[in-house]
């Protein structure tokens, strides 16, 4: 018998992508925003905590990825779980889609 990891007993399957760096998942990102555009308010969520939304849609990353990713978006600090919660559990149809365009800024 297999052990599953956090985010596949949460959600019951393997997740489709595993990324162990920003370089890794700015190779992804055209896939990835797509499926974010498909999940119900997926920009919205992204915007309030995209590690969550990320290991929502399938998305599995690495320590070194996710702290790479902090690194990079110094802003990503105080992160709350619930208005995540609250907006993906909300039924009520939201006045504003945000559509992204890119995960996070690139550097020059």
């Amino acid at each position: 018998m297999t052990k599953l990891s956090g985010s596949e007993k949460e959600h019951g399957a393997k997740p489709w992508l595993q990324v162990n760096s920003l370089d890794e998942l700015t190779k992804h990102e055209k896939e990835i925003l797509e499926r974010i555009e498909r999940t119900p308010n997926g920009g919205q969520l992204f915007l309030i905590h995209p590690f969550m939304l990320l290991r929502d849609i399938g998305v599995e990353l690495s320590e070194r990825a996710e702290q790479e990713i902090r690194q990079h978006e110094p802003t990503l600090t105080g992160l709350s779980a619930v208005p995540y919660q609250a907006l993906k559990n909300s039924k009520e149809q939201q006045n504003i889609r945000f559509h992204l365009r890119g995960l996070f800024e690139r550097k020059k």
